[in-house]
This record gives C-alpha cells, sequence and structure tokens, in this order.
C-alpha cells in the first residue's frame, strides 16, 4: 500500500487546521477579553510556554499577532503586556457609534419597510431580562447587539452596517464588549431597556428626531455608566 496521501476534491488537512501561533493567540486574546489577563499584566514568554506547552518561538509570534490587533504593547527593555485601554479612544469610538446607529434609526423610522414587530420583540425582551434578578450582563447584551444590527439592516443605507462593524473590530471596543462592562448593574440594565423602548417608540410613531435623540441618549448613558465605573475603580486602587 502506498503511503501517499489519497487524493480528494477536499481541501488538504493540513490547510484547514489553524496554525499553533494563530490558536495560541486566540487562547491570549480570550483570557485577555475575559479579564483573567488585565490591562498592563505583563506577558512573560517563559511562563506563557509553560503554561500552554509551546515553544518561546511561538508565543513569540502569538504575541507579535496580537499586537499588531491592538490588544498587547511592546515595550522596550520590558517586553510585551496587556494593552492599556486609551479611554479618551474610547469614549470618542461612543461618540462615533452613536452617530452612526442615531443616522440609522432616524431613517428606519422614516421607512414604511421598518421592521416595526421584530423591534417591539428585542425591546420586550430587554425589558424583560432587565427586570430578571438572575441575567448576566452577556445575556442582557445579547438583543442589544441584536436590536443595533436590526436598525442597521433596516436604515435603506448600506454602507453602515460594514462602517459599525468595522469600528466593532477596534480593540478597546472589543474589549468593552466582551466583558459587556455596560450592563453590570439591574439599575443600568433597566435605564438601557428604558432608552431602546423610547427608541422603539420613536420609530413606531414615524418620529426621526425622536428615534435619533433616543439613540444618542442610550450611548450617552451606556458611555456616563463606562466612565463611572472605570473612575469607581481608579479610586479602588488608589485606597
Amino acid at each position: 500500500m502506498s503511503d501517499d496521501p489519497v487524493s480528494t476534491d477536499d481541501e488538504p488537512l493540513g490547510r484547514t487546521v489553524k496554525p499553533l501561533t494563530e490558536l495560541l493567540a486566540e487562547r491570549i486574546l480570550a483570557d485577555i477579553i475575559a479579564g483573567r489577563l488585565a490591562p498592563g499584566d505583563r506577558l512573560k514568554e517563559v511562563s506563557l510556554a509553560r503554561q500552554h506547552a509551546v515553544s518561546r518561538a511561538t508565543v513569540r509570534e502569538a504575541l507579535i499577532a496580537l499586537t499588531r490587533t491592538g490588544y498587547v504593547e511592546q515595550i522596550p527593555r520590558y517586553g510585551a503586556r496587556v494593552a492599556t485601554l486609551d479611554r479618551n479612544d474610547l469614549f470618542h469610538l461612543f461618540d462615533i457609534r452613536a452617530a452612526l446607529m442615531a443616522l440609522a434609526a432616524r431613517n428606519c423610522a422614516g421607512s414604511p419597510d421598518a421592521p416595526h414587530a421584530a423591534i417591539t420583540v428585542l425591546v420586550d425582551e430587554l425589558e424583560s431580562l432587565a427586570d430578571a434578578p438572575d441575567t448576566t450582563p452577556l445575556q442582557f447584551s445579547r438583543p442589544v447587539v441584536a436590536l443595533q444590527s436590526l436598525l442597521l439592516q433596516a436604515s435603506g443605507n448600506p454602507r453602515l452596517t460594514p462602517l459599525y462593524e468595522q469600528l466593532s473590530d477596534i480593540a478597546s471596543w472589543r474589549l468593552l464588549r466582551g466583558r459587556a462592562t455596560t450592563f453590570h448593574s439591574a439599575e443600568r440594565r433597566r435605564e438601557c431597556a428604558a432608552d431602546w423602548r423610547a427608541v422603539q417608540t420613536a420609530i413606531a410613531a414615524r418620529d426621526a428626531m425622536g428615534a435619533e435623540r433616543g439613540v444618542q441618549q442610550a450611548f450617552a448613558h451606556a458611555a456616563a455608566s463606562v466612565r463611572a465605573l472605570g473612575e469607581a475603580r481608579e479610586k479602588g486602587k488608589r485606597r
């Protein structure tokens, strides 16, 4: 029997399996997003190689890949560490995303084909989750993301969705989204549900300006929540 691989029409196995470097980068990124690795934590090649049973060269390549995407930063004569969030950059992203989503809501309110029933279902879900005592931040974030995606799709502007998704790939925003920081308390979740109910009501009434204001208020409340949480953590560190 020949030792040569059997020729098939399928993609060769070696081309379908992710490289070890990419798998390690994904594992480290998951730890960063989950908070197991905090901003500023040092990423030592020896420790990571031992922890994940890989070579230091593999660790080095994975860290370089994460540096390119903004999750890791390389410090001269120090090494790699988890990138610290630029708070100003984060709040600038809130402003830009709010503007894009406000445009989507305004267009949706003026459209005769607006998916009113689907929007109502998602807002109803938000209110239900907000009132449930065992709701987790990540559970609550899912209908929020779905609602935003729905408004973008219903806006009639095909440029909005790719622009919005491009902003979503920025490292600081992915970290915020991955940890669902803006939904850390029941009070905050109820506030968010109320904000999106106002947006839904305005769209149902075909009130374009009201829908735009409602979205801007929702993002302003989210940004204020993140800012307050960050300030509280800073105070806790100084004690």
